[in-house]
């Protein structure tokens, strides 16, 4: 289990996969050659043989008044085609979650950054046939322009995220449309981070003077620290991405702010350092906040 403390909140991992993957399978630009001159990249997020590491993960807040779960992973038994690996999982990921000491009975909020299949697909589960909140105690938001994107017609013919991960929180009440720079909760703050998705967002939070930001989809790898021109296969406006990336790391970079990357492998909580004309993702200097560390 890995878990950081953000003044009084905890923030803990729960794994649905992790694997070495070829770059090329997120995106478009680099080839094995051009992640192996990223040295610093080794071991926790690359091979020596140019592969990335990727992990699936979602990120559970506990801030003592309320339990809150930011981007539920894949889920089991649902169809996937865009990512086949992805179809008909079945993973222990509701173990890992009580194991961790959480009941989803009392998560109180989920959030998404976006809602491509692997960061709402825990929403629902599947139950006498029927896919029911995973969550049923908790509220569930969303923004506007994500929802319209993938209620879209041309969304749902390509594989149909919503019917069986979103419209079933609808249907039992669950669901609250919010501003994308909305407060969710005291401490926990959207931000607009667009170009992965139309109505993408990160969310900040921010406690007892200590603040962290996770990202979503903003950036898929820490390599795009150090090449943020490169785009991933699923960007919906590839160029909007390139520039909000920059955008986010200066920022980060000059701050301090510890950032927690939601599909960041191994050791995903750390500082965004310059390094000459761009960045590098500095995991060590997340260890004054980690309280535990997978062996």
């Amino acid at each position: 289990m890995q878990q950081w403390r953000i003044g009084r909140a905890t923030v803990t991992s729960i794994v649905e996969m992790e694997a070495p993957v070829p770059a090329q399978m997120f995106f478009a630009e680099p080839t094995p050659a051009d992640v192996q001159r990223h040295q610093w990249l080794l071991p926790h997020y690359a091979r020596p043989d140019g592969r990335f590491l990727m992990r699936i993960q979602a990120l559970v807040i506990d801030t003592g008044e309320r339990i809150v779960v930011v981007d539920p992973c894949v889920g089991n038994a649902k169809r996937r085609t865009i990512v086949p690996f992805w179809s008909n999982l079945q993973t222990p990921f509701l173990e890992h979650f009580a194991a961790a000491g959480f009941d989803r009975q009392r998560v109180s909020l989920v959030v998404h950054t976006h809602l491509h299949a692997d960061h709402c697909g825990w929403d629902t589960m599947l139950v006498d046939g029927e896919w029911r909140p995973t969550f049923p105690n908790a509220r569930h938001v969303y923004t506007q322009r994500e929802l319209d994107y993938w209620k879209a017609r041309e969304q749902r013919e390509a594989e149909d995220v919503y019917a069986d991960s979103i419209e079933p929180i609808f249907a039992a009440g669950l669901a609250d449309i919010v501003a994308e720079d909305a407060e969710v909760a005291p401490g926990l703050k959207l931000e607009s981070t667009r170009g992965h998705t139309p109505g993408h967002v990160s969310l900040r939070l921010r406690f007892d003077g200590a603040e962290a930001v996770v990202t979503g989809d903003l950036m898929h790898h820490p390599v795009q620290c150090s090449e943020p021109l490169w785009s991933e296969l699923g960007d919906w406006d590839a160029d909007l991405a390139r520039q909000t990336r920059r955008r986010f790391m200066s920022v980060a970079a000059a701050s301090g702010v510890l950032v927690i990357g939601t599909h960041f492998p191994t050791l995903p909580a750390g500082r965004i350092v310059a390094h000459g004309h761009v960045w590098r993702f500095d995991p060590d200097a997340a260890a004054p906040f980690a309280l535990g560390r997978e062996a």
